[in-house]
């Protein structure tokens, strides 16, 4: 009984030296952590986590160029990722396309709405639902989270970041940038 006592505390003191310490084991748990939502992502690991995702299948560029006028807010972009991913997988069947975790697809939405743009407020409520659909309780969770307590997407946004080229609209995202706009409007 004692042996298995004192194996199981040398467990978890070496489990507890490789999660406080910087190598690249705890790295590798912190990581697998954040990507299953036991840790949060901070909007700059959240940021770094988006474009190294998003850019395995298209230009950070391209993703500069979306705009309200361009299609739905990213919170429904978001649920057509997971077929596009598996399309472009396809297409090129030499590269590996790494997906996403429901709680990474929930930073990723937060650093493009704070990076590009947030137009969740130009659709009704009922209409955005019906676009992410009701299997995608993460997504709809977001949507229902007022915007300053996004904490990656605030963050980004009090940092004053924007990815390079946004398209800038006169006027548009000034109520969400405030925080006047709560995840959506419902006429």
């Amino acid at each position: 009984m004692k042996a298995f006592l004192y194996s199981v505390m040398g467990l978890l003191i070496i489990l507890v030296i490789t999660a406080t310490t910087s190598n690249p084991v705890s790295n590798r748990i912190k990581e697998e952590a954040k990507a299953k939502g036991y840790m949060e992502y901070t909007p700059l690991e959240a940021k770094k986590l988006a474009e190294i995702r998003c850019s395995q299948c298209h230009q950070l560029e391209r993703i500069a160029k979306y705009c309200r006028r361009c299609g739905p807010p990213f919170v429904v972009v978001m649920t057509h990722m997971e077929r596009l991913m598996s399309q472009h997988q396809s297409r090129n069947p030499k590269k590996e396309i790494l997906g996403l975790t429901k709680h990474q697809e929930v930073a990723v939405v937060q650093v493009w709405n704070a990076l590009v743009g947030n137009w969740e407020a130009d659709f009704r409520r009922e209409d955005l639902v019906n676009m992410v659909g009701k299997h995608n309780g993460h997504l709809l969770a977001l949507l229902d989270t007022p915007i300053e307590k996004r904490p990656i997407e605030s963050g980004l946004m009090k940092s004053g970041q924007r990815l390079k080229g946004v398209y800038e609209e006169q006027g548009v995202g000034k109520a969400q940038k405030a925080g006047a706009v709560k995840g959506g409007n419902s006429q």
